[in-house]
């Protein structure tokens, strides 16, 4: 009998530790610490964003408890209360309020702001909560009903560019620019020929012409301009005395150039000059006596 009564207690006490141990795992895996004494508050939200138990509880973005409990309040419907339990060292001032965010990539947690005030919550106050539906939430009510109302538009934008890409013209442009794509090419292989032919030698020319030049500069240099300069200015000079002479009326140039007489006397003997040439043709035999016998005409 006392053997089958330790037996009994043993199967017992091992079935407590066992539930112990699991309840203590249970609320391990949820991230609740039994050891750790903690407070809870409440708080009322409007909506919870399928905000779930366990959840986590962060101040400044450091964990300080956990999501206990979520019930509705049948009393005043529109409203959930949600149970945290924080850390009992953490004091709650008076004017605090609670955040829900939804994160993009999944999972809901609770964002304490601590207010100013110097009063301090008691354990089991309530709280007023802001549901903040963060980004994913955001594009759901806003991008996604926008992207909504773009489809018709892309659907539009899309049959317009397949009636475009059907048109003729558009292979017609096509083949056009790859005719001017050819013709490019032409026109760039010539232009290659050009600078690989052409243009050496038009350098090479160009640099010759350049050395003629150069070589006339050193020639221009060379020439005595002051020396030049006094000579043309002699020359001129001189071309002024002679024309000096030329309009006076003294030297026989002069007299030549501005007498009229002299003009008029070789006018006269070129006019008996002419006179006498007619007469010797009209009568000879009056300057010219020819005769075989000696005879002398009368």
């Amino acid at each position: 009998m006392k053997k089958i009564f330790s037996r009994e207690v043993l199967i017992g006490g091992t079935g407590i530790l066992a539930i112990v141990l699991i309840y203590f795992l249970i609320n391990f895996f949820k991230g609740i610490n039994l050891f750790n004494p903690e407070n809870h508050y409440y708080i009322k939200f409007p909506d919870v964003c399928q905000l779930v138990n366990s959840s986590p509880v962060f101040i400044n973005g450091y964990s300080v408890g956990n999501v206990r409990n979520i019930d509705y309040d049948y009393e005043n419907p529109g409203n959930i209360i949600v149970t945290i339990e924080i850390d009992e060292r953490m004091k709650v001032p008076s004017g605090s309020y609670a955040i829900i965010t939804t994160h993009m990539l999944g999972g809901t947690d609770i964002s304490l702001v601590l207010g100013n005030s110097e009063k301090i919550l008691s354990p089991g106050d309530t709280l007023i909560g802001v549901p903040d539906k963060g980004i994913a939430a955001v594009a759901g009510e806003k991008i996604i009903p926008a992207f909504d109302n773009m489809m018709p538009k892309l659907d539009s934008i899309l049959s317009n560019l397949n009636i475009l890409l059907a048109n003729p013209a558009i292979n017609n442009t096509v083949n056009n620019v790859e005719i001017l794509s050819e013709e490019l090419k032409k026109t760039t292989a010539g232009i290659n020929k050009l600078l690989a032919n052409d243009v050496p030698a038009v350098t090479e020319r160009m640099v010759k012409i350049e050395d003629d030049m150069l070589a006339v500069s050193g020639q221009l240099k060379q020439i005595d301009y002051v020396q030049l300069s006094k000579q043309l200015e002699s020359s001129l000079k001189n071309i002024e005395q002679v024309t000096i002479a030329l309009n006076s009326k003294e030297g026989t140039v002069g007299m030549l150039l501005n007498d009229s007489t002299l003009y008029r006397n070789l006018c006269n003997t070129c006019e008996q000059a002419e006179s006498l040439l007619v007469n010797l043709r009209e009568q000879p035999g009056r300057y010219v006596h020819f005769s075989l016998f000696g005879r002398k005409n009368k």
